[in-house]
């Protein structure tokens, strides 16, 4: 049971809980940014904020987008990338279990670096069930580790109409990020700080999925650059600080 004093919430916590708000914003707004905003800014605040609450704050989010909308869900159009997301998600989870914190830090932040790059590719990669199954493979073993996968299957959907990606995207979260969670459930992957720090910051998903519905707060969206940039320099600092705990 949760003692009141462990829900409480410290000047940390109120900034941290402002970082979630704004990444929530921002992904409602323009459909990309929660992860690569908010999750390397956590981290440095506190390294337990990665991947499990991340990963739960982002699915919270992204089923109160479908309920908003009421859109049936096109399953079968990313069927293959929801099934390999599994061993991915796994291979994700078995990876956690053997990183000691500085080398999950150092992933963390290549990560960070190389979803930046891939955000500001600009590829012609087919949509086939093949290339389907290798993102969702890759995005569950990076999303399980770093919690940051949108990158990898947003390149795939690069041709296509935002109506199309951005309905696909939602459904592979929705559908695949429960996967994610359970697994490291299941393994053991979630402490109990990690669970406090995602029940104080649930209030953060709400609050800013309703302030994104403010035409007053439209400024409030970021352009694509500004995103991946602020994602470098955040990586940078999470890469400065892991490499500083082995000197």
């Amino acid at each position: 049971m949760l003692s009141f004093a462990q829900l409480s919430y410290s000047a940390i916590d109120v900034l941290s809980l402002a970082i979630v708000i704004a990444g929530i914003l921002v992904q409602a707004r323009v459909g990309i940014g929660f992860a690569l905003l908010s999750a390397p800014a956590l981290f440095i605040i506190n390294e337990n904020y990665m991947p499990g609450p991340i990963l739960i704050l982002g699915f919270l989010l992204s089923l109160l987008m479908y309920l908003n909308e009421q859109r049936p869900l096109e399953i079968k159009t990313v069927l293959p990338a929801i099934l390999a997301r599994i061993p991915g998600s796994w291979c994700g989870v078995l990876t956690l279990a053997y990183l000691p914190q500085w080398l999950l830090g150092v992933i963390i932040g290549i990560s960070l670096l190389a979803a930046s790059l891939v955000s500001s590719v600009h590829a012609s990669i087919k949509l086939t069930r093949s290339n389907l199954a290798i993102a969702g493979f890759l995005s569950g073993f990076s999303g399980t580790i770093t919690s940051i996968g949108g990158p990898i299957m947003a390149l795939l959907y690069q041709a296509q109409t935002p109506a199309v990606t951005r309905n696909a995207l939602l459904c592979f979260f929705l559908v695949g990020t429960p996967i994610s969670i359970l697994l490291l459930m299941l393994a053991d992957g979630m402490n109990q700080e990690a669970y406090v720090l995602c029940m104080k910051m649930l209030p953060g998903v709400i609050i800013g999925f309703i302030l994104s519905k403010f035409k007053p707060l439209a400024f409030i969206a970021p352009s694509k650059k500004i995103i991946i940039a602020l994602s470098l320099f955040s990586a940078f600092v999470i890469l400065s600080k892991s490499l500083s705990m082995i000197l």
